[in-house]
């Protein structure tokens, strides 16, 4: 067994992958047992696992059996393996408390290829929920939003999207594109993708008047606009599209 050396960022990310497994796992594992993220990979195909319920703070012995073909990188209860090797392999995990029941990993005699973004899903539907953001420093105000998808994606998932200004500069662009993975592949489980960001950087601070709001989703455009009055901001949007902006009107 080889264990990768330290990657941070990887290794937040790997926690926060696995920890969602708990009641999402593929297969969805009970207490005591490992959850995987999947039971036949390709050469060289991150997989993750988690000991289910074991206590954070004991370290976890994971063994892989034939050894020799494997890299592990450990985070607490979880981990990240891949196969430089064709074969099946034996899994099992301890702590002072658990020793999980073996299962089998099947590597197949293809390498994998890592796939950092892929489209959205049938039927997506992008809820955008928008605030006012205050400065720090002044008594301006911009607009901001969470964008959150309807469908669910590997835990390991995120929005692929840009906000922007074009030659109106009082006009609000947003353009959402898909589902993008720092680490490649799917991890275990499924949530929907949440994002969030502000044009404080983009465009001047909320004066009274009305503003185009363009956005770019699933290969069509919807416009609409956002009206500013010295006590509300309001959108004036088609929810029927494809794009659900709730609340349209904030308080300023």
């Amino acid at each position: 067994m080889k264990n990768l050396k330290s990657i941070p960022a990887l290794l937040f990310l790997v926690l926060f992958v696995i920890t969602a497994c708990q009641k999402n796992g593929i297969p969805n594992a009970p207490a005591g047992q490992i959850a995987i993220s999947k039971l036949k990979i390709k050469i060289n195909e991150p997989d993750s696992m988690l000991l289910v319920g074991a206590d954070t703070t004991k370290a976890v012995t994971w063994t892989i059996s034939p050894s020799g073909s494997d890299e592990l990188q450990t985070h607490t209860i979880a981990a990240l393996v891949k196969f430089s090797k064709a074969g099946q392999y034996t899994v099992k995990a301890s702590n002072s408390d658990i020793t999980s029941s073996p299962l089998t990993v099947t590597v197949i005699d293809s390498v994998y290829a890592p796939v950092y973004n892929e489209n959205f899903t049938a039927g997506e539907q992008i809820s955008l929920t928008p605030r006012i953001i205050k400065s720090t420093k002044s008594d301006s105000s911009y607009i901001g939003f969470t964008a959150t998808t309807k469908n669910s994606y590997c835990t390991n998932s995120h929005l692929d999207f840009g906000i922007y200004f074009n030659t109106n500069p009082q006009a609000y662009f947003i353009q959402f594109n898909g589902i993008f993975f720092i680490i490649p592949g799917c991890g275990i489980g499924s949530h929907t993708v949440a994002a969030t960001t502000d044009f404080s950087s983009y465009l001047t601070p909320l004066t009274p008047g009305t503003y185009p709001l363009h956005i770019f989703f699933a290969g069509a455009n919807y416009n609409g606009t956002i009206e500013v009055t010295p006590t509300q901001v309001i959108f004036h949007w088609d929810n029927a599209s494809g794009i659900i902006i709730s609340p349209t009107t904030l308080t300023r």
